[in-house]
């Protein structure tokens, strides 16, 4: 049987329902592909051709609101009458069956990756998923979608079923009211309804991006710019044969095709510039049929079959990509693999899950409801279990346990006042004993203040074992550590941190009202300096608004201005410690330390070595920080203590120690520990804690 055959056999053909369009699976194709070696982040020649693949998402959105307006507006047009519960049980039918099989599928992997606050986070996840409100639930959890993070969560890509979900839940009401009692005016209402939220999205993608991203408002206007062509197919007569007809869907692919290659993680989203692919999917689904090239590019049958088993594509491919990340090890000979599986996996759910529940000849009404309860009753009982007994940890030993606390959080914002003092956590407007990001008017502080942490995250990471190693020196300590805000010029910022400018004032402030001199422990991603921008007419109010964009600035200014600023600590006669870059890592230690807990109870960690050459990290701080020379200054290389000289390479795992990144370039507590005692011996030598300094030796106590 054809596939076209196919599909109208599944989808029971009511009255209501218009012909069906393969162009429109074509263009599912196209999304789902997308999508999928978008997060793949598949490299070929040194490039990843994709980046712009996340508008397979806005695809998928433009094809939603089309599908859901033409089966409403259908029905009512035919029947005058609109049943919710119908409309319901189909979208039920669609949606969740394949969830609940892809929710399966992954608890034994979680059961088995997963740290306990990993597990009570991926419960929580999929709860949210089950009530239709992921979206929300990782804007509040902090998660930056296309970050490295962000790839490890198994159900993110479930915030667009959420936006899906929430649309469903609303419009149809609108429409149903626009259609009774503003029949006349249906289009003006659409229209303009889709332009508020345009504009809305314009408005706050320069506020708050990350919010903009997950709003359910933020993207309605894409859904109703479907439900706008909807409208026009049951209300106009098509265009047709005509040089118009013909063009306009070669360049609404040419606009897709475009956006999916040359989009990219700065491109401002959703914003003015979505209106791109969204535009050339209008112009498909408006004007392309089987008569024309691009109706036949995407009415073939290989685009048809991709089309069909798009969603379980879509829902397949993200948990398997984030559990095999969690093993660190994912070039593109494990990307296609995984490709491969999630087409295998997808075809297999298409015939033996999808197809089966969406007809009610082959699964009644009451069945489908005893089968969704049950199932629904058995997942909320599982995960509920998770959150209820801390990301069931009893799955560990205790000595396991107390080792997979330090990486259940990342290191740069584990150091607390050791007397629960609170500050001002700057962005937040809000009050915490945590150290990170505080206001420098109001950090954390204990003992004789004499050290003094000065950074980004990349310092933060230092602080609890550095500090654990200088207590018998009485030497207390200040925290100026604010998340990607390095010590540079009070005229740059970075990523979503707009009020670093700010930060950096307040840090200087701070500095001089310093009556003694004091030990500097300063470091800083330096990759990020590469993307610096202009200081801001607002900077804490953008900064609090997540602001992304900003006028760029040079990164020799960057550069620079970092230098000159550890050139004034010591003209004021501080004592600087200058931490060099860090050897990039290649396995998720969070998931190596649950998959290779064994080591923990033998204690017998083995070296793991990454992709990093002792060699090259040494050349490049050296060219980084060449002719930087003080009396009172240290520069450590961590690559001495992370790296092993015979090999000329270094590690993820040291022998004896444990593994010393968590998360991305960040340490361990077990990394930070190794470079610490560096740091210490070097400080003793190079005399930092010399009598002249006024330290006494007693122990600090905390």
């Amino acid at each position: 049987m054809n596939p076209l055959d196919q599909v109208n056999q599944v989808n029971q053909v009511t009255p209501h329902q218009l012909s069906y369009r393969a162009e429109i699976d074509g263009l599912r194709a196209i999304a789902v592909i997308s999508v999928v070696l978008y997060h793949a982040q598949l490299t070929l020649l040194g490039m990843d051709w994709f980046e712009g693949g996340f508008i397979g998402v806005d695809v998928f959105f433009v094809i939603s609101g089309y599908l859901i307006t033409r089966i409403i507006l259908s029905e009512l047009h035919t029947k005058a009458s609109f049943s919710f519960l119908n409309f319901y049980e189909r979208r039920a039918r669609r949606i969740l069956p394949m969830l609940f099989v892809v929710v399966f599928a992954s608890m034994p992997y979680a059961w088995q990756e997963l740290l306990p606050s990993e597990f009570s986070e991926y419960a929580e996840s999929i709860l949210a998923s089950l009530l239709f409100g992921s979206n929300f639930f990782f804007y509040f959890s902090t998660t930056e979608y296309g970050a490295d993070s962000a790839l490890l969560k198994p159900f993110l890509h479930t915030w667009s079923l959420g936006v899906e979900e929430q649309f469903y839940f609303v419009f149809p009401f609108l429409a149903i009211v626009a259609f009774k009692f503003f029949r006349a005016h249906f289009l003006i209402v659409l229209i303009a309804l889709s332009l508020i939220s345009l504009q809305f999205a314009v408005l706050m993608e320069t506020r708050n991006s990350d919010l903009n991203f997950y709003l359910p408002f933020s993207r309605f206007w894409e859904l109703a710019v479907g439900s706008v062509l909807a409208y026009r197919e049951l209300n106009y007569k098509p265009l047709s044969g005509n040089v118009a007809s013909r063009a306009l869907p070669i360049f609404g692919l040419s606009l897709v095709v475009y956006s999916i290659l040359f989009f990219d993680a700065s491109t401002p989203h959703p914003s003015f510039h979505t209106l791109i692919p969204v535009l050339g999917v209008a112009l498909i689904i408006g004007f392309a049929s089987k008569d024309e090239i691009v109706g036949k590019i995407l009415g073939c049958q290989p685009f048809v079959w991709m089309g069909l088993i798009s969603y379980s594509a879509y829902l397949w491919h993200f948990p398997l990509f984030a559990f095999n990340r969690m093993d660190g090890q994912f070039g593109n000979k494990e990307i296609l693999g995984l490709v491969l599986i999630t087409i295998c996996l997808s075809v297999i759910s298409y015939r033996v899950i999808e197809r089966p529940f969406r007809n009610k000849k082959v699964i009644s009404g009451k069945s489908f409801s005893i089968l969704l309860f049950g199932v629904t009753f058995s997942v909320c009982l599982f995960l509920g279990g998770g959150l209820f007994f801390d990301g069931y940890k009893e799955r560990f030993t205790s000595s396991q346990v107390d080792v997979i606390q330090n990486f259940s959080d990342r290191e740069f914002k584990a150091l607390k006042h050791p007397d629960g003092d609170q500050g001002l956590l700057l962005r937040e407007n809000t009050l915490s004993d945590t150290c990170y990001s505080r206001s420098p008017r109001d950090p954390c502080a204990f003992g004789n203040e004499k050290i003094v942490f000065l950074g980004d995250s990349y310092v933060g990471h230092y602080e609890r074992a550095l500090i654990d190693r200088t207590k018998p020196f009485d030497l207390g300590f200040i925290s100026l550590t604010y998340g990607q805000c390095p010590f540079v010029s009070d005229q740059i910022w970075f990523g979503k941190r707009a009020e670093c400018p700010l930060v950096n004032e307040l840090r200087k402030e701070r500095i001089e009202a310093f009556k003694d001199s004091k030990i500097f422990i300063v470091s800083a991603n330096e990759r990020q300096f590469a993307s610096s921008k202009a200081r801001t007419d607002k900077p804490l109010a953008d900064g609090r608004q997540a602001l992304q964009n900003g006028d760029p600035v040079d990164s020799d200014v960057a550069w620079n201005s970092y230098i000159n600023n550890i050139k004034w600590l010591l003209s004021l006669g501080h004592k600087v410690v200058l931490i060099g870059s860090l050897p990039k890592p290649s396995i998720n230690a969070q998931g190596w330390i649950v998959a290779n807990k064994n080591y923990i109870d033998e204690g017998n960690y083995p070296n793991i070595f990454n992709e990093s050459k002792l060699s090259d990290v040494v050349r490049l701080n050296e060219s980084q920080f060449s002719g930087l020379e003080h009396k009172n200054l240290i520069f450590i290389d961590p690559s001495s203590a992370l790296c092993d000289v015979v090999n000329d390479r270094c590690m993820d795992v040291k022998e004896n120690v444990g593994p010393l990144y968590n998360g991305g370039r960040h340490l361990s507590y077990y990394g930070a520990a190794v470079i610490s005692d560096q740091i210490v011996r070097s400080m003793k030598a190079n005399n930092f804690f010399s009598p002249s300094d006024g330290l006494s030796r007693t122990l600090i106590g905390y």
